[in-house]
């Protein structure tokens, strides 16, 4: 396995990656009308964009993507200003996890933000989403709860909260 920094070529590995995550993790917990809307394409331009404008992280087996993840600054400093930090996206293939694809993910995108300076980091997580001890077996400890919606359906939403990055950061 290797985990390495993405390129705006990766976006349709990515985008496989992120549709079929959302299909096999949130199916009977996010309406199916927005499971099925989800298109390949559109979110390929999207991961374009992203790779090409901040640091985002592909896992690779056999030369195929088999998860990806990205994290920045906080985008809701107003709700939780603690947190400098934020993990924006973490998915995977539902067929390596277990493999450890996701802790080595999460691992990049931590070193990332320790070394452009982040000390604290915030992680929303759907409330039902199955794999949500993920994110408290790596230290994550809940600090807030909101609702979402999606097509039309409230969802509640879990923060985790990482006080403390630097520990998962790898060395060189």
């Amino acid at each position: 396995m290797e985990i390495r920094l993405a390129r705006p070529e990766d976006a349709l590995g990515i985008a496989k990656v992120q549709v079929e995550s959302w299909k096999t993790t949130y199916q009977g917990i996010v309406p199916t009308s927005y499971l099925e809307s989800l298109d390949v394409k559109k979110r390929q331009k999207i991961w374009q964009q992203a790779a090409s404008n901040q640091p985002m992280y592909v896992a690779e087996i056999d030369n195929q993507i088999v998860g990806f993840a990205i994290g920045g600054e906080n985008r809701d400093k107003d709700t939780y200003p603690d947190y400098d930090g934020e993990l924006y996206a973490i998915y995977s293939y539902q067929h390596v996890h277990g493999q450890g694809v996701g802790r080595l993910l999460f691992e990049a995108v931590v070193t990332n933000l320790v070394d452009r300076g982040y000390e604290k980091m915030i992680v929303a997580v759907l409330t039902d989403n199955p794999t949500v001890g993920f994110y408290k077996h790596l230290g994550g400890h809940l600090v807030g709860k909101e609702t979402i919606s999606i097509d039309g359906v409230e969802l509640p939403e879990s923060f985790y909260g990482y006080d403390n990055i630097r520990k998962f950061k790898v060395e060189d």
